[in-house]
């Protein structure tokens, strides 16, 4: 019997196999698709603390440095943010995959592609997983199962946990033929352009001639992700000026789940990454929460292994732990993105032009973290009360 079964090979389960092999655990880690990293699911920008997350340098995957973002109104006016140095990079979404699962076959971690999670079932000795594969179907026995299996896995449901509050489907493509600001992030908000999230374009090279376009809608938008992207080439005189030409390589489809959940684990179960909605709901990235999540996932079931402990209180210490370093942070970032991501057309450009201020664009600019929204969010509601007109109680629980 092996001691654990991580099922997904992404960025968030590599670590997690990664770390508990580095403990000496017999580890497996399974993945449906025949190469890990594709298809690609995620736009790929990054801090840079990522990299203190992982074993391997920023240039086995970089591409791109980013150092602001120009977001857009509905009307088109544009807010230039610009944080004097690199805040974010710009990575091979694909070959990132492919490294942290790397990463955890040198720890000692048994790898598999073509191999898909079909069930498992609980006993009072361990977990049986089914797996299927081309040539047919087979059981592995350990004494855990961990869910790195995305928003849509099955490890949840097999085992009764919650899924994700809310779930955000996304569209998009990798494109050649845009002549972006290489160190800028093009967003554009709307009710009429990304109902309920936002639309963005990644600059992916370091000419600014090839990047990530993609748009994510709540899920009650009136039209699918598909047609806000499509639509957004036609009707967007800003897109249309900053990729003239473009070709689309390949395309992107995602769902991001928001909201953090209460409970991921059960006895011998544990859900991280986006199976644990551990995802940032200001921005939908969620690779280095997960990464974050994957330590504390490490340290509590690497002890109750050693301890022969996989009991449902025992687990849920992981739980409790990951929820206390960084779950307020995104619960507060679902309150945040309920209120904001809601407002109407017309109450968005009230907010730009609030924002719109040397002294708050300074703030942002000097505070802004993608990874911990509430780091600026608190000083700009002290510095410019005028924008609890637009969230009433989801921000003043930042104060609680």
């Amino acid at each position: 019997m092996r001691d654990v079964i991580v099922i997904g090979g992404g960025p968030v389960g590599g670590q997690t196999a990664r770390l508990l092999a580095a403990k000496g655990h017999d580890v497996l880690l399974v993945e449906e698709h025949p190469r890990v990293g594709e298809p690609v699911q995620c736009a790929g920008l990054f801090t840079p603390r990522i990299f203190d997350r992982v074993d391997f340098p920023i240039d086995k995957v970089f591409l791109n440095a980013v150092r602001g973002a120009h977001v857009w109104s509905p009307s088109g006016r544009a807010l230039e943010l610009d944080g004097g140095k690199t805040m974010a990079v710009a990575v091979d979404r694909g070959e990132f995959d492919r490294q942290c699962v790397a990463s955890a076959q040198r720890a000692g971690a048994e790898t598999r592609t073509r191999l898909r999670a079909v069930s498992a079932r609980r006993d009072e000795d361990g977990v049986t997983v089914t797996l299927r594969s081309a040539e047919g179907t087979t059981t592995e026995r350990a004494r855990m199962v961990v869910g790195a299996d995305g928003v849509q896995g099955s490890v949840a449901k097999w085992f009764g946990l919650p899924r994700a509050r809310e779930v955000i489907p996304c569209y998009g493509a990798q494109v050649e033929g845009t002549r972006l600001r290489p160190d800028v992030v093009q967003m554009w908000v709307g009710q009429e352009r990304a109902p309920g999230f936002f639309s963005w374009m990644i600059p992916t090279n370091e000419t600014g001639t090839t990047g990530k376009v993609e748009v994510g809608v709540d899920l009650k938008a009136p039209r699918e992700a598909k047609h806000y992207y499509e639509r957004m080439w036609k009707d967007d005189a800003s897109a249309r000026f900053l990729a003239p030409d473009a070709r689309s390589c390949f395309d992107i489809c995602a769902c991001i789940p928001l909201g953090p959940i209460k409970a991921t684990t059960a006895e011998r179960v544990a859900l991280v990454g986006d199976a644990a909605a551990q995802t940032k709901p200001t921005s939908g990235g969620g690779v280095y929460t997960g990464l974050v999540c994957a330590e504390h996932l490490a340290d509590v079931a690497g002890d109750a292994l050693d301890e022969d402990d996989l009991s449902a209180p025992r687990m849920k210490e992981y739980h409790d732990r990951w929820y206390d370093d960084i779950g307020r942070e995104l619960y507060l970032g679902w309150r945040l993105r309920k209120a904001f991501m809601h407002l109407s057309d017309k109450q968005v450009e009230e907010l730009f032009a609030l924002l719109d201020d040397k002294e708050l664009l300074s703030m942002v600019n000097v505070l802004g973290d993608i990874d911990y929204p509430s780091r600026l969010a608190r000083p700009l509601l002290k510095k410019a009360p005028q924008l609890f007109k637009f969230s009433g109680a989801a921000i003043a629980s930042l104060f609680d």
